[in-house]
């Protein structure tokens, strides 16, 4: 942490981190396998899977001057810098600890194929910066971010997608 805090500067404006291209590729690849699915066996694979797409397809965390926001799948949540306790990865996963106990801790990617691609995962990456601006408050950004800089949960749109996709399976 502390080789990525000597490497980083302070700045004003707001951070953010998200998926990169290979999680993305990813991610829409196995919405194509799970239409497939839904398609043929038109069970229920589909209602776990649009929350799964939209983490994969569009999570953010955003540093602003007051703390963290993190867009999930379904909802939009704030860590101020007083409740956040720490920030780790652990197998594909951006843990976000706070004081109070409670984690936010998508599952982002896949530790294993990226590691066999000698990949940097951005979640890695979001990890120890925001783990530098937690330990060095004068990291942080000094500017508070607009409401459009913290995310679009994807989920609610992904459910009906897949309501419509299966209902018009149905039909035809």
């Amino acid at each position: 942490m502390e080789r990525i805090a000597a490497s980083m500067r302070p700045v004003g404006r707001p951070v953010r981190w998200g998926p990169g291209v290979f999680t993305r590729c990813v991610a829409v690849l196995g919405a194509v396998f799970v239409a497939a699915v839904i398609q043929f066996a038109l069970d229920d694979v589909g209602a776990l899977t649009p929350g799964w797409l939209a983490i994969f397809l569009n999570w953010r965390v955003t540093a602003d001057r007051s703390g963290l926001w993190l867009a999930g799948a379904y909802k939009v949540r704030q860590v101020t810098w007083e409740e956040l306790r720490a920030v780790g990865c652990t197998g594909g996963a951006l843990e976000i600890r706070r004081v109070d106990g409670r984690t936010w801790a998508p599952s982002l990617g896949w530790p294993w194929m990226e590691r066999r691609l000698r990949l940097r995962p951005s979640y890695v990456r979001a990890a120890e910066e925001i783990s530098a601006m937690h330990a060095h408050p004068e990291l942080r950004p000094t500017e508070e971010s607009p409401d459009r800089d913290h995310g679009l949960p994807l989920g609610p749109l992904l459910t009906v997608l897949y309501v419509l996709w299966a209902a018009a399976l149905l039909i035809l």
